[in-house]
């Protein structure tokens, strides 16, 4: 499962909660994020949206063979915190892709931490490119289930840590 944080009013990035039970080459995950670009098109995507209200939208695609990876529920896709009310899951097939969304309300608490579910109980999804944005940053970054950190410089990107 992979964790995302905050510090103050911004959420930062992913700490890895729990291996997977196998060592990994750590120049895989070193070279991986300039890599990405190459079979980004095959992994899933994040993007979240989480407005100064305490409102979130989020969209997850799974593509190619992703897209029979199933999904009842918000939780199956991020484990919100307790304070936080997620809506209805909604799934959408678009050219060979599923597009699941739903929206969440934190209200004026926001979340310390966001745990990204889909990568510690689907073990078809490797990684997760996740673009996140908030009122004060706009974060684009893959996250590997192998990798204890997230891979930010993808795509040619220099910033974003």
């Amino acid at each position: 499962m992979q964790l995302i944080e905050r510090s103050g009013w911004v959420l930062l990035g992913l700490a890895l909660l729990g291996g997977c039970g196998r060592e990994v080459d750590k120049s895989f995950c070193a070279l991986h994020g300039s890599e990405h670009w190459q079979h980004r098109e095959q992994q899933a995507q994040l993007l979240i949206d989480y407005a100064e209200s305490g409102d979130m939208a989020v969209q997850l695609t799974l593509p190619g063979e992703l897209a029979a990876v199933p999904l009842a529920s918000p939780g199956d896709i991020l484990a919100l915190p307790e304070h936080c009310e997620a809506g209805a899951l909604l799934r959408e097939s678009e050219a060979g892709m599923q597009v699941f969304r739903f929206g969440a309300r934190c209200g004026d608490v926001l979340p310390e931490s966001l745990s990204v579910s889909l990568l510690g109980e689907r073990l078809e999804v490797q990684e997760i490119e996740v673009s996140m944005s908030t009122p004060a940053v706009r974060k684009h970054f893959v996250v590997h289930r192998d990798c204890e950190r997230a891979m930010f410089n993808i795509d040619g990107e220099s910033d974003g840590e």
